[in-house]
């Protein structure tokens, strides 16, 4: 079947379409899986890429605590591995995600706000790589839950594309061009450039992919009426809380695995322990 993210392939767009939507409303429920790290089944792995082709994600719940070296079992399973280093993970690429305000100043990573308890708003995982270095695919999972607060909302980047392209097709084009966003080079980071790349961008396999964030600080969008129309008309869809957006508190050994859709993260407050989420990014889907 021909790519229904082309806009020349209306048949296969109009088919893909209706299957799709037809998938909402959505209960969470109905895509969380209970595994055992021991005794991961052919089935439950089938099931879980079933509702990841469907949904672009999944949740999950182990029976038991899980070890850095047990998640990468679990991606490699899933034909996941080598996972996205970056300046803040550890040997094995995974981040540990935790309120970091408290640090020295001369750490620099309670100037990213995934490090910190604040609100963390609409993007998906490494925008600002370039398109040959883009994140396809990431996992979060729970150590440690927040006392209170911290609920991940998940929205499925190929529902926007639908509505932006029945809205105008022309967004579509305007937003898959390479230089339509860019992002200038982290301070933080010696060997950082800046980032110039598309919104959607469409893969050799035909996969969509998305390329953005909410933030208005060092984001550089091209300039011109129709892309000013073009982001009023995303930031107002995301800013719907609608049948589309999934709201999910992940608790002890729970997560969720994804093709980096849109994701946001509300605000949390720590207890006695910090809240602490494990993150893998993959240079490739599900």
């Amino acid at each position: 079947m021909k790519s229904p993210f082309y806009l020349e392939n209306e048949t296969e767009y109009s088919l893909w379409k209706k299957k799709k939507l037809s998938l909402y409303p959505l209960d969470t429920k109905d895509i969380s899986l209970s595994l055992n790290i021991k005794n991961l089944s052919a089935d439950k792995l089938k099931l879980l890429k079933k509702n990841i082709k469907n949904y672009n994600y999944v949740f999950y719940e182990f029976s038991s605590f899980i070890t850095d070296e047990d998640l990468q079992n679990f991606c490699s399973k899933l034909d996941l591995q080598n996972s996205i280093s970056n300046l803040f993970s550890n040997e094995n690429g995974i981040s540990n995600i935790t309120n970091e305000l408290n640090l020295s100043k001369k750490d620099s990573r309670s100037e990213y706000i995934p490090y910190t308890n604040k609100s963390l708003n609409w993007h998906t995982d490494g925008y600002y790589y370039p398109r040959d270095k883009s994140v396809k695919s990431f996992l979060l999972h729970c150590v440690n839950p927040a006392e209170d607060g911290g609920v991940n909302l998940l929205l499925d980047h190929e529902i926007i594309y639908i509505f932006l392209r029945d809205h105008n097709p022309d967004y579509i084009n305007i937003l898959m061009n390479n230089e339509i966003m860019e992002i200038p080079k982290n301070k933080n980071n010696k060997n950082s450039k800046t980032s110039s790349g598309p919104v959607f961008y469409i893969d050799r396999n035909g996969s969509l992919n998305m390329r953005f964030t909410s933030r208005q600080k060092n984001i550089i969008w091209k300039k011109n009426d129709m892309i000013k129309k073009i982001k009023k008309y995303i930031f107002d869809f995301i800013a719907e809380d609608d049948v589309y957006v999934q709201h999910l508190l992940l608790k002890k050994n729970q997560g969720y695995l994804a093709n980096n859709i849109l994701h946001k993260r509300e605000e949390y407050f720590d207890g006695q322990n910090k809240r602490l989420i494990k993150r893998l990014r993959f240079s490739k889907r599900i």
